[in-house]
């Protein structure tokens, strides 16, 4: 590959490398930098990529990377999510029974804390939902650019899926949005049109 073609490949699909990364880095602040810095990587490694091969995939690896390495060196200032017993903050089962038949009307009412609770998962949970959810890739491809089994990514997937219906859950019983009330009209509204 060339030089041109690289620059052009990679401004083809920019805006999509660019929310990959500004969705995996804990601080925005830093996204820009992370995204300049992969890029710069990858230029540099340009002979190291054969013909051929799936060139977002490779690009998609860098860009995981220098999420992880920039997650690293941000220093979290909330406690561990996971260190946390879940049972003190056990919502009502018909709440969460709702928020499961509706999951695209539920996560329409949450709004931004669907972001802040991405930001919540571990970095391979998050990479493995993002790249998933937005970015269309299967299991498998979304194995090789992570660089583990298929079977963990699905773990992954699976624990990073339950961790944000949790979380979305308690958000939206914590504020109100979430009521057996409020989801029975909106399933209504819906099933009316």
């Amino acid at each position: 590959m060339t030089s041109q073609e690289f620059v052009e490949k990679i401004e083809t699909h920019r805006h999509e490398f660019y929310r990959y990364v500004a969705r995996s880095v804990w601080n925005q602040d830093v996204a820009e930098d992370v995204m300049s810095s992969a890029i710069y990587a990858a230029f540099k490694q340009l002979s190291k990529f054969r013909d051929g091969t799936n060139f977002k995939a490779w690009i998609y690896k860098i860009l995981t990377n220098k999420c992880f390495v920039a997650n690293r060196e941000i220093k979290r200032s909330s406690i561990d999510i996971d260190s946390i017993d879940e049972h003190l903050f056990s919502t009502d089962n018909k709440a969460q029974k709702l928020a499961f038949d509706e999951p695209e009307s539920f996560l329409e009412l949450c709004g931004d804390e669907l972001n802040s609770a991405l930001k919540q998962l571990s970095s391979s949970q998050r990479s493995c939902l993002l790249l998933l959810t937005y970015e269309k890739y299967s299991y498998k491809d979304i194995a090789e650019i992570l660089e583990m089994p298929v079977g963990t990514v699905m773990t992954h997937l699976a624990r990073g899926r339950a961790k944000l219906r949790r979380l979305l859950v308690e958000h939206a019983v914590n504020e109100g949005i979430l009521t057996i009330d409020k989801m029975t009209i909106l399933k209504e509204k819906l099933a009316s049109q």
